[in-house]
């Protein structure tokens, strides 16, 4: 078997970081996926030599590209779109794909697949690698929800939790999505700036990782150095750190098929700084208002609260929604009496998010 590649999401900031090292690799990619950037995958199978592309706004590449996967024999796929519609296309692979490394940066994805969708890669012979450096430094730790008493996710802190000074009430756009330490997109910046991020993340390693969902919080690392942090029973304590560079994950899956590595020969850790950790709450950010009760919210409201606060970043961005009340307008339309209703397969979960789109 060849170790063919597909990359789904090819034209995307990670897509091409992970082009441009796989050419200086000398690692062919079989295939590449966009959603509507067809000039730039273009230019990218050319650049890169690519045998393969498909655009899936065109209905013809579509229907190639699921003649594709039925027919080709893949290793890696990775997920480095946007977008729960992709649980489709995994549904595809899934039942076509045996003893391939599927590879996920996709959150929403993973939020609106959950469990089920750990579960369906497993039963299928196939292998998951998560790709979120937080997710990704928790791989080779020992995770078992009856070894740990907790465990943390760090963040960044973001424009606004060092500087006590600023009145959330008061921000404008710029501040909002200028990120101190990396350039995300605007949605990106805009979760990492009211820390709706890491309740995202705490929903995906609840799922990928089978860990009560009461165990997990998240504290502030500033230099986002460390990436997660495990409080086990034993009294033990496990600090997983990397430098924050997304290749690290990205690599991981070539480095099972093929002889690569990426080693950052320039590192520098100063353990002060690096290992500052924040826990005390900061009650201008509301995310720590409502923490308690989204924390325990069932997989169907996950995905509603996931809906709403895309609809509340849109309304924000176009000047319907104050900055400061994103977390307000989703906490008032969420049902925290519902005990969630049964999501027990992927086309369940798609129907129920496309409902949810065309109501909320």
């Amino acid at each position: 078997m060849k170790n063919n590649i597909l990359i789904i999401g090819s034209t995307g900031k990670l897509g091409s970081k992970l082009l441009n090292f796989c050419y200086k690799q000398s690692i062919k990619i079989d295939a590449i996926i966009c959603k509507n950037n067809i000039k730039k995958l273009l230019v990218q199978k050319e650049k890169y030599n690519v045998r393969k592309y498909f655009c899936i706004s065109n209905s013809q590449h579509i229907n190639d590209f699921n003649n594709y996967i039925k027919t080709t024999p893949l290793k890696i796929i990775y997920f480095l779109d946007y977008g729960s519609n992709s649980l489709k296309t995994l549904d595809l692979i899934l039942k076509n794909q045996n003893f391939s490394y599927i590879a996920i940066a996709n959150k929403e994805m993973l939020i609106a697949g959950s469990s089920l969708l750990i579960k369906k890669i497993k039963q299928s012979q196939n292998y998951f690698i998560p790709l979120d450096s937080e997710h990704f430094s928790l791989l080779n730790s020992n995770l078992k929800n009856d070894l740990i008493d907790s465990v943390y996710i760090t963040a960044s802190g973001g424009p606004f939790f060092f500087n006590k000074k600023i009145d959330l009430n008061s921000v404008n756009k710029k501040q909002v999505l200028s990120h101190p330490k990396w350039k995300m997109g605007l949605n990106n910046l805009i979760d990492s700036s009211n820390f709706i991020n890491k309740l995202l993340e705490i929903y995906e390693l609840s799922s990928i990782f089978e860990i009560d969902i009461n165990k997990i919080n998240f504290v502030i690392s500033r230099e986002a150095f460390i990436h997660s942090i495990i409080l086990y029973k034993d009294s033990t304590i496990a600090l997983n750190c990397f430098d924050n560079d997304m290749l690290i994950p990205l690599v991981k899956p070539l480095s099972l098929c093929f002889d690569v590595s990426y080693k950052i020969n320039s590192r520098k850790i100063y353990l002060k700084k690096s290992f500052d950790l924040r826990k005390k709450l900061d009650m201008r950010f509301k995310i720590f208002k409502y923490f308690n009760k989204l924390i325990l919210l069932p997989h169907s409201e996950r995905i509603k609260f996931m809906i709403l606060n895309n609809k509340a970043q849109k309304l924000y961005l176009e000047n319907e929604l104050q900055y400061n009340m994103i977390l307000d307008y989703i906490n008032s339309r969420l049902d925290f009496k519902q005990k969630g209703i049964q999501l027990n397969t992927f086309h369940k979960i798609t129907n129920y998010i496309y409902s949810l789109e065309n109501s909320l």
